[in-house]
């Protein structure tokens, strides 16, 4: 598909569709909404679609998209899970692919050339941690800390040992927290909200100083990691980047894979 131009945008204005699937909404899917909106303008009408991807669904789903597939110029999809239902796949792969666009990660079983704009979620811990290696190397051991069901727990562990390994530090995965887990002269890079606020509860119990006796990182920005705990260092994609660029897709016109900047913001915890 050629780039909409000026009197294109113009002309389109009022008929160019999107359908933007999520399968739930929170604080980052509203941050890539927002900035999917603020790069989008007025040049397209966008509608928000939450769909959860479980097996029962596939049949809805495949119905709802049928039924959409003529209304719409384009098809936005965050496919959040390692390896969506097939039937899900199939639905996905029917959707010309100059109408479809994926978000976050990119799937090797969706054919042909699309528009994509992807966490590479291994390479993109690495690189963060190497931006923290002076502030780490405080630290004897790197654990991480991930819920079980996780969807890209594997490619973020994979790149937390590939660093330990690197620089000579212990390193170690935990699915829960628990107290006994939570070690001075050691740093932890912690996948979920729950789970921090679990880990500083022990820090406080323990009488542990957040950036000096032990070291936390948290994934995923939100505004109160500026001000929790004095600050909790944080490695996060660019959510409203991440949608920003795949707008930018669309408007121009053009079928590439981005990869969206990776964040290290520096704070107390660390």
């Amino acid at each position: 598909m050629k780039p909409i131009t000026k009197s294109q945008m113009d002309s389109q204005q009022k008929t160019l569709k999107i359908l933007l699937v999520f399968s739930r909404l929170n604080d980052f899917k509203h941050e890539i909404y927002d900035g999917f909106m603020d790069k989008i303008g007025g040049l397209a009408t966008v509608d928000l679609y939450i769909h959860q991807f479980s097996t029962q669904n596939a049949y809805h789903f495949e119905k709802v998209i049928k039924d959409k597939l003529s209304q719409y110029d384009y098809f936005a999809f965050m496919l959040h899970a390692n390896h969506p239902n097939e039937d899900f796949l199939k639905t996905v792969n029917s959707i010309p692919k100059d109408k479809l666009l994926l978000l976050e990660k990119r799937n090797e079983f969706i054919k042909g050339k699309y528009a994509c704009v992807y966490q590479d979620f291994e390479q993109d811990i690495y690189e963060a941690l190497q931006k923290a290696k002076e502030l780490i190397l405080k630290y004897n051991t790197l654990n991480c800390i991930v819920q079980e069901h996780y969807a890209n727990a594997d490619y973020v562990s994979e790149g937390l040992s590939r660093f330990a390994k690197e620089n000579n530090l212990k390193c170690n995965v935990y699915n829960e927290v628990m107290e006994e887990t939570i070690r001075p002269k050691e740093a932890y890079l912690i996948l979920s909200e729950r789970y921090l606020a679990e880990a500083l509860g022990y820090c406080k119990n323990k009488k542990m100083n957040i950036g000096e006796d032990v070291g936390i990182v948290s994934y995923n920005e939100t505004p109160i990691k500026e001000v929790l705990s004095g600050g909790i260092t944080v490695v996060s994609t660019d959510h409203f980047q991440l949608g920003k660029n795949a707008a930018d897709l669309i408007l121009s016109g053009k079928k590439e894979h981005i990869r969206n900047s990776f964040l290290f913001i520096q704070r107390n915890s660390l």
